[in-house]
């Protein structure tokens, strides 16, 4: 299994990766999901469920464009779609690039070729395009970390006030993390606990 080769912190299954601990399957998540995409079909903005991270590897044979906006304005791109009437966590949305300029947003603009990997780190904001006909497997991966798992719970309480229900059990994913592993993290225990 190609996927096995990947170092441990992309994997889909991995002791290190906190969705390893849900116990149960997240279809698309803690599996591996399949686009097949035509030339211009569009991935619209958003975060990862719960602010997890992602990896996304581009099969081909046709090329992807990818639009990344860091975590920290994930606020202002809420308040970009509030202004135009879209629902952040909900709508499909596509940002205009010259607004985000206008407001000092930083935005990350890439072409994902053939056997390229894009790591979408814990709560960045982002959306695709294809540019060709390309196939894309893809799945969510959650790092021992304190910013990756406050970022997680924090989605979770924020999705609650939006009347969202989260896809990752967040508590009882906690509980499953203070039952089976070991943290060293003095910040993660803390959090966790």
């Amino acid at each position: 299994h190609e996927l096995t080769k990947l170092p441990a912190f992309v994997r889909v299954v991995s002791a290190g990766n906190l969705l390893s601990h849900v116990g149960h399957t997240i279809l698309g998540m803690n599996t591996v999901q399949l686009y097949m995409k035509v030339p211009g079909s569009r991935t619209p903005g958003h975060q990862e469920n719960n602010n997890f991270c992602s990896v996304n590897i581009n099969i081909g044979p046709g090329d992807c464009e990818w639009f990344v906006v860091p975590e920290s304005y994930w606020g202002v791109m809420n308040d970009f779609c509030e202004k135009n009437n879209m629902n952040f966590l909900m709508g499909s949305w596509w940002p205009n690039l010259e607004d985000l300029y206008e407001a000092n947003v930083p935005v990350y603009r890439f072409i994902q070729r053939p056997g390229d990997l894009v790591w979408i780190n814990a709560g960045t904001v982002h959306w695709v395009q294809a540019i060709g006909w390309c196939n894309n497997i893809a799945w969510n991966v959650g790092p021992l970390t304190a910013c990756q798992y406050k970022l997680a719970v924090e989605r979770y309480e924020w999705n609650k006030l939006q009347s969202v229900k989260s896809i990752v059990p967040m508590v009882h994913l906690s509980w499953n993390m203070a039952r089976n592993i070991k943290v060293s993290d003095p910040k993660l225990f803390e959090m966790i606990k």
